[in-house]
C-alpha cells in the first residue's frame, strides 16, 4: 500500500482548483492499484504530493524531507503567469521568483502541466530537481453539450439569435480580455460572453475595470456560473487571448466539448496545431478573421471541434493516472538514494 499526502489550499474558481479535482480523480482511480491517498492530512505518509506552495506545505515538504519521504510539487505557479493578473501582482511575482526557485528545488520530483512550464523552471527558476511533464487532465464524461444545455444558458442570460464567440477563465488583463473587447467591437453582429470570475476591488486593476465599464452592447462578462457545459453548449466558437499559461485547462474543457478553437499562438499549445485542430493567432486583425472564417464556415469550425475533441482523449483522467504512479514510485527511488 503507497500513501498519498494531497496538500492543496482554496484557489476558487481557477484552472489550479480543476486541476486539483483532477488529480483526486486520478488518485481513485489508483486504488485498485494499493494507493492510498489523504487530503490536506497533518500526518507523515509514503508520498507528499502538494498543488501549492503555503507555508503549511512548506512545513510539511521539510517533515517528509526529514524522514527521507517523496516530496512531489505540482509546479502551478510561475512569475510569468503571476504578472499582470491583479493589483499588485507584477511586484508580488519578481518576489515570488526567488521563493519558488527554493521550494520547487526541494522537490524530489515537480510535476508540471506542460513542456512550456519545464522549459520555465529550468531557466527562469533554475530548478534542479527532475521535472514530469503531467497534463492537469480532464474528465471527458463530466463533459456534455446539446441544444437543451445551450437553450438553457441562452434563456438565462437574454442572448439572442446571434453566434455566440465565447471565452472561459479569471477576467485578468493577462487573459486578453482588451483584445477580446476590441474584436467585438469590430463585430458586432455577433455575441461575445466571458464566463468567469471578476476580481473584487482593490484586487481588480483601474485598468480592467475599465475594459469592462466601456464594453459594447454585444459583449457580457457573466462571472461565475453553475454550470460549465451550459455555457459551453451555447457557444460557436471557443476563443482563448490568454498571453501567457502554463496549460490553459480551459481549451481542454472547450475541447473536451468539441467546440472549434481559436488560441493566441503560444509555445504552451503545442498539442494544438493550426488549421489541424485549432486556428492561431498572432495579431488581434488575425483574431477578428479567425472568427469571421469560423463561423462563416461551419464545415471547417465542425472539422476543427472534432480534431480538438481527439486531441482532448489524450489529456483524460483515466489516461493520466497510471502515468501519476509512475511518477510517485520514480519519486521514491529518488528520496531512497
Amino acid at each position: 500500500m503507497l500513501s498519498v499526502n494531497l496538500i492543496y489550499g482554496t484557489y476558487g474558481e481557477s484552472g489550479i482548483r480543476t486541476s486539483i479535482e483532477n488529480t483526486k480523480r486520478m488518485l481513485r482511480l489508483l486504488e485498485p492499484d494499493g494507493v492510498r491517498f489523504y487530503k490536506n492530512a497533518f500526518k507523515i505518509c509514503d508520498v507528499l504530493h502538494a498543488h501549492t506552495f503555503g507555508p503549511i506545505a512548506l512545513l510539511l515538504v521539510l517533515f517528509h524531507k526529514a524522514l527521507h519521504k517523496t516530496v512531489i510539487l505540482h509546479a502551478h505557479t510561475t512569475p510569468q503567469d503571476v504578472a499582470n493578473s491583479y493589483f499588485a501582482s507584477n511586484l508580488i511575482s519578481v518576489c515570488l521568483k526567488g521563493y519558488l526557485h527554493l521550494y520547487y528545488n526541494l522537490a524530489d520530483v515537480c510535476i508540471v502541466p506542460s513542456k512550456h512550464t519545464k522549459d520555465v523552471l529550468i531557466k527562469t527558476l533554475k530548478i534542479k530537481r527532475r521535472i514530469e511533464v503531467i497534463s492537469n487532465g480532464i474528465d471527458l464524461s463530466l463533459y456534455v453539450c446539446n441544444e437543451r444545455r445551450a437553450s438553457e444558458f441562452k434563456t438565462q442570460y437574454a442572448l439572442d439569435v446571434r453566434p455566440v464567440v465565447f471565452s472561459l477563465g479569471l477576467v485578468f488583463l493577462r487573459k486578453g480580455i482588451v483584445d477580446f473587447v476590441t474584436v467585438a467591437k469590430r463585430l458586432p453582429h455577433f455575441q461575445f460572453v466571458w464566463v468567469g470570475r471578476i476580481v473584487t476591488w482593490p484586487f481588480f486593476p483601474r485598468a480592467a475595470r475599465k475594459v469592462i465599464a466601456t464594453a459594447p452592447k454585444n459583449v457580457l462578462f457573466t462571472g461565475r456560473v453553475s454550470n460549465i457545459c451550459k455555457a459551453l453548449s451555447a457557444a460557436k466558437v471557443f476563443v482563448f487571448p490568454s498571453y501567457e499559461e502554463n496549460q490553459g485547462i480551459a481549451v481542454l474543457e472547450a475541447a473536451a466539448c468539441g467546440l472549434p478553437l481559436i488560441l493566441r499562438d503560444l509555445p504552451v499549445y503545442s498539442d494544438f496545431v493550426d488549421r489541424q485542430n485549432c486556428i492561431k493567432f498572432t495579431t488581434v486583425d488575425g483574431f477578428e478573421t479567425a472568427i469571421t472564417e469560423l463561423i462563416k464556415h461551419e464545415s471547417v469550425a465542425q472539422a476543427l471541434g472534432e480534431n480538438a475533441r481527439e486531441t482532448a482523449q489524450i489529456h483524460d483522467v483515466h489516461v493520466l493516472s497510471k502515468r501519476l504512479l509512475q511518477v510517485y514510485q520514480t519519486g521514491k527511488r529518488l528520496s531512497a538514494a
